[in-house]
This record gives C-alpha cells, structure tokens and sequence, in this order.
C-alpha cells in the first residue's frame, strides 16, 4: 500500500506542486484533475507516510523527506518510484509464485515478450527506466569512479550507458579521454542532451545498436554497469564475447555489479532483492564473485581484481583483460 500511495503522488507531481508552500486540497484536486474527496485520503496517507504534515484543515505542506520526489531535487527518487511501480514492475511481483514455479520470467509470461523488447517497444515505459537508472548513476557515479585511474585509456565504451550519466562523469574526471556511450536506440534518446549539458559533447558520442551483436570497437576500456545481471548466462556470456572481440589486445573490462556472497546476511539486502527483481523482471540473476570469474573466463578475460563496496549502494569493481 505504501509502494502505491507514493506512486500516486510521483504520478502526480504533487512534491513539485507543494514546492513553495502549503496548498489546499482543491487547489491541488484542480491541477491536477482529480476527484477532491479521494485526492484528500491520499494527501492524509502520506502524512502518516512523513512525506507531508497537515499544516491545516485544508492544507497541507511538503516534509524533508517528501522532497525527495521532486523532480528537481538533486536527490530525487522520483523516476526510481515510477519505474519499480509501473504496470509491467508491478505485475512481475505480482505474479512472483509463477516464476518460483517454473523458473521463467513473469513478466515474459504476462506480456509475451520479454522486457526489453517491450521497452522497445514502448518508448514512454523505457523513459522510466532510463530516468530510474539515471537517477542511481548520479548517486553513485563519483563513488564508483573514485580511486581508479582512467586517464590511462584513450577512448571508454560505457556498454549500456543509457543516458549518458556514468560516462560523463568519467570524462569529467579524465580531460583527455575519449568516450562512446553504446545502448539500444530508446536507452540513448537522452544522451546527446546530457553528454552536452556536461560539457563533454566534443569528446564523446553517441552510438545506438544492440550488444547481443556487436560492440563500439578501437576502444581500449569497455565499461558495464549494471549489464550483465539483467541477463542469464548464455546472454551474458555472448555481451562477453562481444567486448572480447572488440577490445584492444592491453584493454580492460570493467564490470559494476553487486555480488552475492557464499553466505548471505542481512546486509546483503540491495543485492538479494535485486536478485528477485531480475528473476521477475528480465530472467538475469545477481552473481557472486566466482561466477562472474567463471564466465569471464569463458569469453576469454581474466579477472585480475574485485575492488568494493563501491557507491554508497554496494557495488563491486570487476576488473578484467583479455586472456
């Protein structure tokens, strides 16, 4: 009930419309065309949620944490809180004893296709994937990238790079690098804008195509931030391969992932939850460490390093050449 309450009020911007002070709640029911009664007992919940105080009778305000969905705030939740409540989210969970049963996606077999390619398929959906991932980046990007030098390359391939956000975060710390953000068509709509709002359009660009056949090549580093966990192995492996073929001879694979320990505890939440999420949502799996060395190995890198937690999220650092 919490999950969709807050979905409601990212829906309907009510976080940005309570931005500058309190407001009634006909004036909120007016802008945003819902019915007042009904609009009132989802203003109330969210006041037991902390997102807003009752300033008065007929008005209410926007707490700290209620900020957080605005969609203007640096820390913004908001396109997360749309995509993880989406129709097509909101179903796979929905019908998460389907895939305990049989081992398939649930949301292939509630929509006859598999996520991606509805994606595809469905630019306005891809949007709030591409708007959640981007959102994550941002929160991790600097921690991600800090400690390693990549101003030991000449041109990163950022493989999956969706909007452009990690990428130009590398560049921002390595002047005289080159990068390529490389994603489907609907995953890079947003790339030029945000490669040229940081100021690093000159020394990038933009390539759209699909992994699953081939890979940006002449780069000498091939970036994959939360890639390969969205697919099984068999997929995963032939992105692998694909990167194997392209990379230079004294390239590095950096891979970012979170790993599932031998032994899982509580503080392994992010990852095991991701994990259910990739069983319902793509067939992809989070990996512990010596999976990951196992399947490098078979598309033919070494694993030389695993470098975390990263990020502030739990992240891990995957380093790899070719063999």
């Amino acid at each position: 009930m919490p999950a969709q309450i807050i979905h409601a009020a990212a829906e309907l911007e009510l976080a940005d419309l309570l931005a500058s002070g309190p407001r009634s709640v006909d004036e909120l029911a007016a802008v945003t065309e819902t019915h007042g009664p009904s609009l009132l007992r989802v203003l109330r919940a969210l006041v037991a949620l902390d997102l807003l105080t009752h300033a008065e009778p007929d008005r209410f305000e926007l707490t700290e944490l209620g900020g957080h969905l605005r969609k203007d705030a640096p820390d913004t939740v908001r396109s997360v809180v749309q995509f993880l409540c989406s129709a097509g989210a909101w179903s796979s969970w929905g019908d998460v004893l389907h895939s305990l049963r049989t081992g398939e996606t649930a949301f292939e077999h509630n929509y006859g296709m598999q996520a991606f390619e509805y994606l595809s398929q469905h630019p306005e959906e891809a949007e709030k994937l591409n708007g959640a991932m981007g959102q994550m980046t941002r929160e991790t990007a600097v921690g991600l990238i800090a400690g390693y030098d990549f101003s030991q390359f000449h041109t990163v391939v950022d493989v999956g790079g969706g909007n452009g956000t990690f990428i130009a975060e590398i560049l921002r710390t390595a002047p005289q690098v080159k990068g390529v953000v490389f994603d489907m068509p609907t995953g890079v709509a947003e790339a030029a804008t945000t490669l040229k709002a940081a100021g690093v359009a000159d020394r990038s660009s933009v390539v759209a195509g699909s992994f699953f056949q081939s890979l940006p090549g002449g780069a000498d580093a091939y970036v994959m931030k939360l890639v390969l966990h969205d697919w099984d192995d068999g997929k995963a492996l032939k992105i692998l391969r694909n990167a194997r073929a392209a990379i230079e001879p004294d390239g590095r694979l950096l891979v970012f992932e979170r790993l599932v320990p031998d032994v899982v505890s509580a503080d392994d939440k992010r990852a095991l939850l991701a994990d259910l999420l990739m069983l319902v949502l793509t067939g992809g799996r989070e990996r512990t460490e010596t999976e990951y060395r196992d399947l490098f190995a078979e598309a033919g890198f070494t694993l030389v390093s695993a470098t975390g937690p990263l990020g502030g999220l739990g992240f891990t650092r995957l380093e790899a050449v070719p063999s």
